[in-house]
């Protein structure tokens, strides 16, 4: 008979660990839980999980006290430099020098 009631927290870290080998229902059998608590968890998990976010800053080449721009950092750089379209809002802001 499977248990009933929230799954605990050993249960919750057996879940994030084999969800992406298992399948639910391996993992409920294991657990001795019902399926939909089991996949009720795993998808809390996918949606806590961080995505791959590829910017500028990440495609950076580091090592100690040096940063390096790298090829696909200059392009991401370029490409979010066009999206942005801040010129209307600076043309006010420059001015020119008195000429005698």
């Amino acid at each position: 008979m499977t248990k009933k009631g929230p799954l605990g927290k050993a249960e919750k870290y057996y879940v994030q660990g084999h969800y992406k080998t298992l399948e639910a229902k391996q993992i409920a059998k294991e657990l001795d839980r019902p399926i939909g608590a089991v996949k009720k968890h795993i998808e809390l998990v996918k949606k806590e999980e961080p995505k791959d976010v590829i910017n500028a800053g990440t495609s950076m080449a580091r090592q100690d006290g040096v940063v390096t721009m790298t090829e696909t950092a200059s392009e991401l750089a370029e490409t979010s430099k066009t999206r942005t379209n801040n010129h209307s809002r600076r043309t006010g802001c420059v001015t020119g020098t008195k000429s005698s």
